[in-house]
């Protein structure tokens, strides 16, 4: 669908919290409909900057898609996108596609008045629904602007409507009853994503600052392999150290981070990709002086995080327990190597991981008739 002029149809421009809820799904779905999209987990590329890339993705893409959220206007990174499709946008081809994702057209004005009186395809009636639209609007090449927020004329049924609502007014009584000593299902799934969605964000936001102050850079496995091995055959004394963050608690450790992970960490070694399938893959070179060098491999986790409600206890009549099962719950493994170019100086490798455990309790309390999230057991 892509023009001479440009490599791709659409750049994803979103916030990191807002990955597992909307933007994973909707690549998904664009790409099945034909649309070749830039999206920053899949294209940026060995030995270039992060920034380097993402500009050269807005510049390469014909429209961009901006996913407006509270995590988006609370965030500099994307809104830099933002600004950056604003100064392309023209008369002749509009640019910029903002989809409304769990955030109503006042909060928006409040934060981009320009946004709030364009054209915006809410969210709230399924990935789905929002793909077709998108579909359309760039097939139809902008000769009207897309407005996804309805606004219909109803007509008036006043026996109808009374009818409808004693209905639903029963239909909530009954509900409620039954299910009014354990928390709604939505209220479960919402915070399990929205646990996720905060680690992934913790990752992503930490990543890429630490990237730009320390002019880190994309990496292929050879490179890492290279330094490991070196590393590895330096006669000297060593310090091998562990740390382990759930974005609850940080253990540190062998003893502590092993059982925690629930696997061996001597299997994990660069041959075995540290136990990711097809990660992201980042160096950062620095070194401390001239005898001593100071290597950082970073491993990010490209596969989406999934979960499963494996036990739900009602403890008592205030209290209720959840437990989750997750796959690909390590986001995040790093390994930070200090050693010297002589051989009587100690080597320290400390190895760090981010993510959740691979079983967690959610804990839920009832006070008067609403139930909310307590905390982790």
């Amino acid at each position: 669908m892509t023009s001479k002029k440009y490599e791709y149809d659409v750049f994803i421009s979103y916030a990191v919290e807002d990955k597992i809820s909307i933007v994973n799904e909707l690549v998904e779905k664009l790409e099945e409909s034909g649309i070749k999209v830039w999206y920053a987990s899949k294209r940026l590329s060995v030995g270039r900057g992060v920034n380097e890339t993402i500009k050269e993705g807005l510049n390469k893409s014909r429209h961009g898609i901006v996913v407006l959220s509270h995590n988006y206007f609370a965030k500099a990174w994307p809104q830099k996108e933002l600004h950056v499709l604003w100064a392309l946008e023209n008369n002749e081809e509009r640019r910029i596609l903002p989809l409304w994702h769990n955030i109503s057209e006042s909060e928006i004005k409040s934060h981009d008045p320009m946004l709030a009186d364009n054209y915006g395809i809410s969210t709230t009636k399924g990935v789905d629904f929002v793909v077709r639209k998108l579909v359309q609007a760039m097939n139809q090449d902008y000769e009207k602007p897309v407005v996804s927020v309805e606004r219909r004329t109803n007509v008036k049924r006043p026996q109808l409507v009374l009818f409808v609502a004693i209905l639903l007014s029963l239909l909530f009584s009954f509900y409620y009853f039954f299910n009014r000593d354990k928390p709604s299902p939505q209220l479960i799934k919402t915070n399990i994503e929205q646990r996720l969605s905060a680690i992934q964000g913790k990752v992503m936001n930490e990543h890429l600052a630490e990237m730009d102050n320390k002019k880190g850079h994309a990496a292929t496995i050879a490179q890492v392999k290279s330094y490991i091995q070196h590393y590895n055959d330096l006669k000297a004394q060593y310090r091998n150290e562990y740390s382990f963050y759930t974005g609850f608690v940080n253990l540190d450790y062998k003893k502590n981070v092993e059982p925690a992970l629930g696997i061996n960490i001597e299997y994990l070694t660069p041959y075995n990709y540290y136990g990711f399938d097809n990660p992201n893959i980042f160096l950062i070179d620095n070194s401390i002086d001239a005898h001593s060098i100071n290597t950082k491999c970073i491993f990010i986790n490209s596969q989406l995080v999934s979960f499963q409600i494996i036990d739900q206890q009602r403890i008592n009549s205030f209290m209720y327990t959840v437990t989750v099962e997750y796959k690909n719950n390590i986001r995040y493994l790093s390994i930070d190597l200090t050693f010297s170019k002589q051989t009587d100086w100690i080597k320290r490798r400390k190895t760090t991981f981010i993510g959740t455990l691979p079983k967690e309790t959610y804990q839920f309390k009832k006070e008067g008739d609403t139930w909310f999230f307590a905390g982790l057991d």
